[in-house]
């Protein structure tokens, strides 16, 4: 069982992490995030490109995304395979290749920014819905691979709703803490409570915020005894929980989103929430969502 689904706290430790890549210039950032969990669990990466029937591969662009993940196995010495499978449908070759190869993780992004309503595409939902391990979406818009920056996070934001439901959240950012590139980095929980009644974040002391404060206070703080780790918890009361959380995110300056994604019900079960979708898709920064089995 995976550390990030496990009933109590363990060391993150993964022997195998699986990236699917499209070939698209955000997965750099992909790479750079699936090498630093590797590093800190001591896991190795395998890469799979699946190159559907009727699919296009920029194959320029993929082979510099395999130099990337080449010069990062070097740097932080983790090993990593490369499959490549055609005429098989994306979402198939992926649930095969996890189950196969015993992954522990599946890390996933998004090719662009969508025209309508729904941010995931059918590829990631199904894999998202039928994964029998934690998969993690990235959502990042880079459009040159030559513009990423180096993968360095000073500042990670969790924005909790409860914590008992975004404990993958939390169980990655102490993940991500373990390696070199986040090791520095601040994490932030925040919760926030909605509140119609707040004028311009107008802060209140009614007792039901009081209480949704010192819960949360709470938990944190066992979470911070559990893994060692400086977490500083928020709580504030809005009138917009997904506004408030971008300008929350704008104004701390964060590196890294992370997410706990709350299915609904019935058949919307793979889609998310009008909150995650709006914080995901207007971020001034990369978004993790996390999805358990």
């Amino acid at each position: 069982m995976s550390f990030l689904t496990a009933k109590d706290w363990q060391e993150p430790v993964m022997t195998q992490i699986l990236i699917p890549l499209q070939g698209i210039p955000a997965e750099a950032n992909i790479i750079s995030l699936g090498f630093s969990l590797a590093e800190s669990s001591k896991a190795q990466i395998k890469i799979l490109h699946c190159k559907e029937r009727f699919g296009k591969t920029d194959e320029a662009l993929l082979n510099q995304l395999i130099k990337h993940s080449q010069s990062l196995s070097k740097r932080l010495k983790v090993p990593f395979d490369f499959e490549r499978v055609k005429r098989v449908r994306a979402s198939d070759a992926i649930l095969k290749s996890s189950n196969e190869s015993g992954c522990d993780l599946v890390i996933m992004g998004i090719a662009e920014k969508p025209t309508h309503k729904y941010l995931l595409g059918s590829t990631v939902r199904r894999v998202a819905r039928k994964s029998k391990i934690p998969v993690l979406v990235v959502v990042s818009w880079l459009n040159d691979f030559k513009d990423r920056q180096k993968f360095k996070i000073q500042k990670i934001l969790l924005p909790i709703r409860k914590t008992s439901k975004d404990i993958t959240a939390l169980r990655l950012a102490a993940a991500l803490k373990k390696s070199s590139a986040a090791q520095e980095a601040e994490l932030i929980a925040l919760n926030l409570t909605h509140f119609p009644e707040v004028v311009n974040q107008k802060p209140l002391d009614t007792p039901e915020i009081k209480v949704a404060r010192e819960l949360f206070i709470d938990d944190i703080t066992i979470f911070s005894e559990q893994t060692g780790l400086k977490i500083t918890p928020r709580h504030v009361a809005v009138q917009k929980i997904g506004e408030s959380t971008l300008e929350i995110a704008a104004k701390e300056k964060s590196d890294l989103i992370i997410l706990g994604a709350h299915r609904k019900p019935g058949r919307f079960r793979s889609t998310l929430g009008s909150v995650s979708q709006e914080i995901a898709l207007e971020a001034p920064t990369t978004v993790v969502i996390t999805f358990t089995p």
